[in-house]
């Protein structure tokens, strides 16, 4: 995205934005013009609402490679077949880096040593490292300690950090920002994730850092137990009032390039896009139905037809999900024969839920588990669970009865022997409608065990991607660094190399 279109994109959310708090902003006399409040809105609104990588990235891919989602055309070729596409593969680079990171990275360079921007620095800090983990998680090594430096310092072809170094960075700057995060370092101004509230900044600092320690567990355990420790006793989430999310507008979505708009939910504009044509795997509905998940009627609608054909028959499951590898309409029955997605998950208001407490939760359980924090894993792992089903709540759901949950949660405790698959499934359900980071948690631990894929003509032969491959036109943009990567991963850009942290 060109500059001139980034700034007039600027002129627009800081005058309507995701959120309706923008009071402040249309008050400022350089609201306008690309100033840190405005850059910051900028930012969290293309983190949420770009409907370009959340289709591709997000729905098509990691939902596709984790089956949470199945059916649709494109989720089904490309997603559960595992078939090659660059547009979709490379759609969080190429936005997170022309549009997200650079962003960030410039208010970061325009605060520091401002002692009334002191706060507004430590946020640009933790939305860098919000940014840069999902393109590392992806893709692997990948430009950090260079990147977005390109109008600042001229630096145009920035080196390809190794993870390894990059979750350093992440650690040492969330932490810095937490320690930055305090009541007289001034407003955050533009913040649409929690409208400048200093506390819960620091808390999502600390969430993040938990989240990071646990996604190294298994390539660098005393790392991450160290971590892990000190994002617990900085203090993470204490409750839903603590999610880090987006609220959205009833604003078209526009997917003409250079004119994108991110007001809305960019899930839900992959949604819309699909033509309503995606539903839930086979693997997450039976998960829900069979193990009496309240979640289930929160997120899923009952099928309209029977397998036979006509209304369903007596006794026949009602909630049934799309096998994945199969097309919606090679589904016994056809679409009508299995379950949708609730219509209030698909809306252009729906938030967009970024960081949770039921995942703080269900991380600390497994760190409890591991001996790294105080607690019984248990205990977290139950608010874990009772939180993920009460945050669906903000979508539109209708929150069950403290009974229902309690029966739930006492059927269905942490149980010894089985700590890690749980916990890690669980994850996979809270990660819903974040697929990316379901995506990435599976290939941490291998949980939920993915029902496998058989279809003959799988580019892979049936075997799930464990990274998405870099854009080939950074051979030419940025050669010498491209080529360097390249050669740590064997000197190919293939998607089932592995990135670092995943030894699993």
């Amino acid at each position: 995205m060109k500059f001139k279109q980034i700034i007039a994109l600027l002129a627009i959310f800081t005058l309507v934005g995701c959120t309706e708090n923008f009071d402040e902003l249309e008050k400022d006399p350089v609201a306008l013009s690309a100033n840190p409040a405005g850059q910051l809105t900028f930012t969290q609104l293309c983190l949420s609402g770009d409907g370009y990588y959340q289709w591709r990235a997000n729905l098509i891919y990691s939902g596709g490679f984790v089956q949470h989602y199945a059916g649709a055309w494109n989720v089904t070729e490309f997603g559960s077949k595992f078939k090659k596409n660059d547009d979709y593969a490379t759609a969080l680079w190429r936005n997170g880096y022309a549009n997200e990171l650079k962003s960030a990275v410039d208010i970061i360079e325009k605060t520091s040593g401002d002692p009334t921007l002191v706060n507004m620095n430590a946020v640009a800090k933790i939305m860098k490292v919000m940014i840069a983990q999902r393109i590392t998680d992806l893709y692997g090594d990948a430009p950090y300690s260079e990147a977005g430096l390109g109008f600042s310092k001229g630096i145009v072809t920035p080196k390809y950090d190794k993870q390894q170094d990059i979750y350093n960075a992440f650690f040492k700057e969330l932490e810095e920002a937490f320690v930055q995060l305090n009541d007289g370092g001034g407003a955050i101004k533009g913040d649409q994730f929690y409208n400048g509230d200093v506390s819960k900044w620091k808390k999502l600092a600390n969430t993040l850092r938990l989240r990071l320690a646990m996604r190294i567990s298994e390539v660098s355990p005393a790392e991450a137990e160290k971590q892990a420790k000190a994002a617990f006793q900085n203090g993470v989430f204490q409750s839903n009032a603590d999610n880090c999310f987006m609220k959205c507008l009833d604003f078209p979505f526009n997917d003409t390039p250079g004119a994108l708009d991110f007001r809305g939910n960019g899930l839900s504009y992959a949604f819309i896009g699909n033509e309503n044509g995606d539903h839930f795997s086979s693997l997450m509905i039976d998960f829900l139905r069979n193990n009496g998940d309240p979640r289930l009627t929160m997120l899923a609608t009952p099928k309209t037809a029977g397998v036979a054909g006509g209304a369903p028959a007596p006794g026949e499951e009602l909630y049934v999900g799309n096998t994945p590898g199969v097309f919606q309409w090679d589904m016994p029955g056809g679409s009508n024969a299995i379950s949708g997605i609730q219509p209030y998950l698909k809306l252009k208001t729906t938030p967009f839920l970024h960081v949770s407490y039921s995942e703080s939760q269900l991380l600390l359980a497994e760190a409890a588990y591991r001996g790294w924090v105080s607690g019984a894993a248990s205990d977290y792992y139950r608010k874990g669970v009772a939180a993920g089903i009460r945050h669906l709540v903000m979508y539109g759901a209708a929150l069950p009865t403290q009974g229902a949950i309690d029966t739930y949660l006492n059927n269905k405790p942490l149980v010894a022997g089985s700590e890690k698959e749980q916990i890690a499934t669980q994850l996979w359900v809270t990660y819903l409608l974040n697929s990316i980071e379901a995506y990435s948690n599976w290939r941490r631990t291998g949980f939920p065990k993915l029902l496998p894929i058989k279809n003959p003509d799988s580019e892979t032969s049936g075997v799930v991607p464990t990274r998405l491959y870099y854009p080939n036109d950074e051979a030419q943009k940025n050669g010498a660094n491209f080529q360097e990567a390249l050669s740590r991963m064997g000197g190919k850009n293939e998607w089932t190399n592995k990135v670092w942290w995943d030894v699993n």
